[in-house]
């Protein structure tokens, strides 16, 4: 069994759980969903061989028509509303190369919705209501790099392959060594040419005397 197979099983097995308790204890059954994202291509390969995962279910960013926030709020109310999702337990809906998402779009703010376990439930698209809280998102990416993804999105996704995906790096990171190398050889030199010019003015001291 491959790592996203592993992972869908462990959360289904965690919600039946939890919504067992929430039965027993007369609490409401709805539960938050996260997102599982997986960065790198490997994963997109690996899910594509997933034959569980219905094609309807599907939205993949590489392609252009997949870009518009109206076109992704539409394909959400079909998978909702699709009967076949409505039999299965906990249908898995993949959201395929979120690296391929426009930094600050308004797609990428339907998304930051989509994303947010807060309000997933009961998310509002247009005039409807849609629940996802029964749903499985799995989100992927076409490069190991979560630098690609803004700070938002990335703080509403729960990053699996933390060991092997690259770290989103900010400014420090960065530019820390290079500006502490730098910082150095400056002082270095800086010290140099002070010996250098301390050991002419005693030359010049010692001539005039």
């Amino acid at each position: 069994m491959n790592i996203i197979a592993k992972k869908i099983k462990k959360t289904i097995e965690s919600r039946r759980e939890i919504r067992k308790e929430k039965k027993n204890k007369g609490e409401d059954i709805k539960i938050f969903s996260w997102a599982s994202f997986f960065a790198g291509e490997e994963y997109n390969q690996e899910l594509a061989k997933n034959d569980k995962i219905l094609k309807s279910n599907i939205i993949d960013f590489s392609e252009e028509n997949n870009k518009k926030k109206e076109l992704i709020e539409s394909k959400i109310k079909e998978i909702v509303n699709y009967p076949a999702n409505r039999q299965e337990e906990f249908p898995v809906i993949w959201l395929k190369n979120i690296d391929k998402i426009e930094n600050k779009s308004s797609l990428q703010k339907s998304l930051l919705a989509i994303f947010d376990p807060a309000q997933n439930s009961s998310l509002s698209i247009g005039w409807e209501m849609a629940d996802l809280s029964r749903f499985i998102l799995i989100a992927t990416s076409s490069t190991q790099d979560t630098g690609l993804l803004s700070n938002p999105l990335m703080s509403r996704l729960d990053c699996v392959n933390v060991d092997t995906a690259k770290p989103k790096e900010f400014f420090w990171d960065k530019h820390f060594y290079p500006i502490l190398v730098t910082s150095l050889l400056t002082f270095l030199i800086l010290t140099l040419l002070l010996v250098y010019y301390s050991e002419r003015k005693g030359a010049k001291k010692e001539i005039n005397n």
